[in-house]
Order: C-alpha cells, then sequence, then structure tokens
C-alpha cells in the first residue's frame, strides 16, 4: 500500500525534504516567539535588498549593453562568491534538515542532495537572491531570446548559490576533522574568505593601470574584470544573458552551458563530501595529543595551586588546541589584523595607519569570542552541575584559560602595529585601547554566556552551522554582547582616539584607564556571572545541551 510507503522512500524523496523543511519551519515559529522575530526582521531586511537592488537592474534596461553586462557580471561573482565563503566566517548555516539524521535511512544520495538543495530555497537568504536573480530579466528584456536565456541562467545561478554554500561548509567540517590540516584550514580559509573582496579590488588596481576613480573610470575597472569574471565559475550565468542581448548567441549558449556544467560539479562535490561525512560521521576527534604533548601555556597553567579554576582552566586549554569550533573561533585573531592591511592596499592608501588597529580589534574580537563559552561545553556540562563546581570558578577558569594565550597575542599585534606604522609614540594609546577592550569583553562574556547562552554546534559536528531555532538567539546575544563591550570600552577608546589625532601623550591616560577598567570588569564578570550561573544552572544546561 502505497500509505504504508515510509515517507523517505516515496517516489519522490525529494518533495519529501521539502515539507519537512516546511513543517520544521512552522513548528518552530509556533514554539518560539523568537524565531518569529528574525524571520520578521530578515524578511523586512531581505525585502529592502530585493527592492533596492532590483530597482538598479530595471534601471540597467535602458543602459547599454556594454554598461549592464559588466555591472551585472562583477557583482553576481561576488554574490556567488559570498554564498560560497560567507558562511564559513559568519552565523553559519542552518541546518535545519542536517544531513547526518538521514544517515539510518535508505535514501539515495543524489536524491538527498536534491531535496536538500531544493529544502535550501526556502529562507530568506534563497528566496532573495531567487528574486533578484529573476530580476536580472528586467535588465536583459531587450528580446524574447535573451529573456529566454536569463531565465535559465537565472534558476541556475541561484541553484549553484545554494549548492556552492553546503558543499563548502560540509567539506570544511569533515576536513577539520583530521588533526593534521583542520589547524591550517581553520586559518587559512578564514583569510581567504574575508580577504577574497579586497584583494580581488587589488587585483582590478592593477588591471586598471592607475584609473582615476571617476564613474567612467569605475566602469573601465568593471569592464576589465567582468572580462575575466564572466569565464569563471562566477560569472558564466550572469555574462550569458548579455552575450544574448548583443547577439552573440554561440557565446551564450556556451557560457549557459558551462554554467549547467559547474552546477553539477558542484553538487557532485556537495554530494562526495556528504558520502565523506557518512563514512566518518561526526563525533569528537581522538587524534588529539595522544602522546601527551603540552604547550608552553600548558606547562604554566599546571604550575598554579591546586583548585577547582586551574582545572576548569586546563580543560579549555584542550579545547582551544583541538577543538574544531574553537580553532574557528581563534582563527579570528589572524583573520582581522589582515583586513586592516588588506583593505588599504586595495583602495592605494598606506597601510602603516591602519595597522595602530589591529592589537584592540584583535582584543576585542578575543574577549568578545567567550560569550557564548559554556555552550561549546553541550551535555558535558552537566558534570559542572553534578560535581557542585561553583560558578565563579567555572567563569574564572575559562577567562584565565583564554587570557593565558590570548593577551600575548594581542600585546604583540599592539607592538607589531606601532613598529610597522612608525609610531612607537602611540604605544601607550593602542596597547590602552588593546587592554580595556579585552578586559570588558572577559567581563560581559563572562555574564553574558550564563545570561543569554544559545545552543552551538555540538563537539564533533560542522563548525559552521547553528543549531535550528538559534539563529534568532546567536543575533540578539551577539549583538547586545558587543554592544555592551563597546560601551564599556569607551573611558579608555576616547583617549586613545584623542592621542591618535592630538597629542600623542593623551595615550597615556588611555592606558592608565585600562589599568584600572580592565581588571575591574574582568573581576566584576566573573563574580555577577558567577553567581548567575550558581542560579540559573537548571535553564544553561537544558539551553546548552540542545542540539
Amino acid at each position: 500500500m502505497a500509505a504504508d510507503r515510509p515517507a523517505l522512500t516515496a517516489p519522490r524523496p525529494e518533495l519529501v525534504l521539502v515539507r519537512l523543511k516546511l513543517a520544521l519551519l512552522r513548528g518552530g515559529l509556533r514554539r518560539s516567539p523568537w524565531q518569529v522575530v528574525a524571520l520578521v526582521l530578515a524578511a523586512l531586511a531581505g525585502l529592502a535588498v530585493v527592492l533596492v537592488a532590483g530597482a538598479g537592474l530595471l534601471a540597467l534596461r535602458w543602459q547599454p549593453v556594454d554598461v549592464a553586462g559588466p555591472v551585472v557580471v562583477v557583482v553576481g561573482g561576488l554574490a556567488v562568491l559570498g554564498w560560497a565563503l560567507v558562511p564559513l566566517v559568519a552565523f553559519g548555516v542552518d541546518e535545519t534538515l542536517d544531513p547526518s539524521r538521514f544517515t539510518t535511512f535508505a535514501v539515495d544520495r543524489g536524491a538527498l542532495v536534491r531535496g536538500l538543495l531544493l529544502a535550501g530555497l526556502i529562507g530568506v537568504p534563497g528566496a532573495a537572491t531567487l528574486l533578484l536573480a529573476l530580476a536580472t530579466v528586467l535588465t536583459w528584456s531587450r528580446s524574447p531570446g535573451a529573456v529566454l536565456v536569463a531565465v535559465v541562467a537565472a534558476v541556475v545561478v541561484t541553484l549553484t548559490c545554494v549548492a556552492a554554500s553546503r558543499a563548502t561548509t560540509t567539506a570544511a567540517a569533515a576536513v577539520l576533522r583530521a588533526r593534521r590540516t583542520r589547524d591550517l584550514l581553520a586559518i587559512v580559509g578564514g583569510v581567504l574568505a574575508v580577504a577574497a573582496g579586497p584583494l580581488v579590488n587589488i587585483a582590478v588596481g592593477r588591471v586598471g593601470g592607475g584609473l582615476v576613480v571617476t564613474p567612467d573610470g569605475l566602469l573601465d575597472r568593471a569592464r576589465s574584470v567582468a572580462a575575466v569574471v564572466g569565464w569563471t565559475p562566477l560569472g558564466l550565468a550572469w555574462a550569458a544573458p548579455a552575450d544574448a542581448a548583443r547577439g552573440a548567441w554561440g557565446t551564450a549558449v556556451l557560457r549557459l552551458v558551462l554554467a549547467v556544467g559547474v552546477l553539477a560539479l558542484v553538487l557532485f562535490a556537495w554530494g562526495a563530501a556528504l558520502r565523506r561525512a557518512e563514512e566518518r560521521p561526526g563525533t569528537a576527534s581522538r587524534s588529539g595529543d595522544r602522546s601527551g604533548r603540552t604547550t608552553l601555556t600548558d606547562r604554566l597553567v599546571r604550575r598554579l595551586p591546586d583548585h577547582p579554576a586551574v582545572a576548569v582552566a586546563q580543560r579549555c586549554l584542550r579545547y582551544w588546541r583541538r577543538d574544531p569550533r574553537y580553532l574557528v573561533s581563534g582563527a579570528s585573531l589572524a583573520v582581522l589584523p589582515l583586513v586592516l592591511v588588506v583593505v588599504p592596499l586595495s583602495q592605494g592608501s598606506a597601510v602603516g595607519p591602519w595597522l595602530l588597529a589591529g592589537g584592540p580589534l584583535a582584543a576585542f574580537a578575543a574577549g568578545w569570542s567567550l560569550h557564548n563559552d559554556v555552550a561549546f561545553d553541550h551535555s558535558a556540562f552537566a558534570a559542572h552541575v553534578v560535581t557542585g563546581l561553583r560558578g565563579r570558578d567555572d567563569r574564572a577558569g575559562r577567562v584565565l584559560a583564554a587570557a593565558a594565550w590570548q593577551l600575548p597575542v594581542v600585546v604583540v599585534l599592539c607592538v607589531a602595529g606601532g613598529l610597522l606604522s612608525g609610531r612607537t609614540d602611540l604605544l601607550p594609546a593602542v596597547l590602552g585601547a588593546a587592554t580595556g577592550c579585552y578586559g570588558a569583553g572577559l567581563g560581559v562574556s563572562s555574564v553574558a554566556s550564563a545570561l543569554t547562552p544559545y545552543a552551538a554546534p555540538p563537539p564533533g559536528a560542522n563548525p559552521f552551522q547553528t543549531p535550528r531555532g538559534a539563529a534568532a538567539a546567536t543575533l540578539v546575544a551577539q549583538l547586545a554582547s558587543s554592544g555592551v563591550i563597546t560601551a564599556l570600552s569607551l573611558p579608555v577608546l576616547v583617549p586613545a582616539v584623542v592621542a591618535v589625532v592630538g597629542p600623542s601623550w593623551v595615550g597615556w591616560h588611555a592606558l592608565a584607564a585600562a589599568l584600572v577598567t580592565a581588571p575591574l570588569w574582568t573581576v566584576l564578570g566573573v563574580r555577577h556571572g558567577g553567581a548567575l550561573l550558581d542560579r540559573r544552572l537548571p535553564e544553561v544546561l537544558a539551553t546548552v545541551s540542545r542540539t
């Protein structure tokens, strides 16, 4: 009987997965008001982007093909690149349909990929991308043939975007399980993801030969870039309608066929990554430190007196060294200063002044990175509950583990920024800003991870995904904690900025204020965060144990 057939063995399992995605989304909205708020805000933001960008695409309808084509290809290529790389360094992929949950079902892998691909279109990012891709039909509504090519290209490029985002995160998660490669990949992947856009600008500057920044100069650069991007996987589908509009049908068909081939390759790569994930299911890595190897930081911490906080710090140091989720977070300390170098290079301006902000920016990110640290324990946090560990010791141990390696890195970045920029007179201001931001970050994070924890990927899972239903809580907690850290850092940031734009001796005031406020905020955060954790242990355990 057809009614007795299991859902995932139905003739069209792809449609079953789509209906399952809709059912899970509907259930999540009924269960959590935060998800309703997040969906409404995301829909409004997506609608604004669609209206503004759609108006621009409509305006290009009355521009010559050699003007509209390069603009669409360059912007569209950046959109494809963003879909592939942003999930690796942003909030993550919302795996409402986690592929690992279907391992025990007899689902054909091709059907699983197709179903997850269609389900990936359900959501604000997928819908917005599809609408904007279809809006290019208005841009190329110059002949019936160009419209037909634009419609096909819009569908192909949208599917490619969704498939690329899932393929990169699935493949990266699988590789990160290998101890020998995950450390390097976490850093290199983040660096490439953040630096990709500015590096493209540098390349454009080289091609443009120092063109003056005028509308005509920018258009010339766009044409130079589009001539290259239009023959890459990023721009094939975007460039095909432009060829059709100018009557180059052979080139248009060739690009369209190649774009379909790119989609097929991305789907194949995604399927291969899923197969590897099924063969090696997500479990915590057991390959690290079997030889008992310890780092200098470990040895220093072990010299501290026996105390529950020291025990927590020793465990957290192993996390920072071995857990892919922590490695991805720690990679930001290398990525953020790099942005401050790449951005001025892409604009042709001096790098030196930007280097001064590297240390404070890294300190802000390092302190903020602990705002949900307790969630990374997952169900293992129950050990803190059953052993009666005081919340204050938990907070202090996490702060000690992070500061043991983050503080030296921040100091090195501050000193390097002052030396490389030739402004050693600003070292007190830079060190003061970094110290103040880091102390405020540790204090706020110690309170936030007890007050507003949110679900994080469990050990061994894809470190780039966001657990189902946690997107809204993630966004609110991250924005609130970063805002409070900024406010508490103002007593050191204000004199530091004055020292940069005015007399450098004001930087000593920033350093003096930091030496007072940083320990103050940290101690207050540990105390109040510990008290909150003691009162909210059941709620925190229930939240962090949720997948």
